[in-house]
């Protein structure tokens, strides 16, 4: 073989082979930001996601009682004692609607506060693995856990 072909031809392999590595550090690189976009984030069909309020006013000198009403299914209020725990909303993905809302309005002694009550599919990946998201009732006010947010109380007159 001649030297001069025998070079050009190991010029030419090598060559294909950083184009080849190229391709598959983009694509690499490309998965790797796609993994942990919420956005990207991917309900499997017939999930049931769940939020739940919980009341957690304990070791206060008088009953931490709480009582709560949403604006969805039958608007009944529901009182509580520092334990008890209930579910707001139940939602099940069906592959039709994405997502689902309500308000909810809190009243204890310190006050009362309104939370909105979102699901969505970013909703679920806070919730995930279990799918099931909490509102703690608290001394300050009303703390969801997820996101780490408190609404606090506003004061009754």
């Amino acid at each position: 073989m001649n030297p001069k072909t025998l070079v050009t031809n190991l010029l030419i392999l090598l060559l294909l082979v950083q184009i080849s590595n190229l391709s598959v550090v983009v694509n690499s690189l490309e998965a790797y930001h796609k993994q942990y976009s919420k956005s990207e984030f991917r309900v499997p069909p017939n999930t049931v996601v769940r939020i739940v309020i919980s009341n957690d006013l304990f070791g206060l000198k008088h009953a931490g009682k709480a009582g709560f009403v949403c604006t969805n299914g039958d608007e009944v209020w529901r009182k509580s004692k520092p334990g008890d725990r209930y579910v707001v909303v139940q939602f099940k993905y069906d592959g039709k609607r994405r997502q689902a809302s309500t308000q909810c309005h809190l009243r204890s002694k310190f006050g009362f506060v309104n939370i909105p009550v979102d699901i969505n599919p970013d909703t679920s990946a806070y919730c995930y693995p279990s799918y099931v998201c909490g509102y703690s009732i608290r001394k300050e006010g009303v703390y969801y856990k997820p996101e780490m947010k408190l609404y606090p109380w506003t004061r009754q007159n």
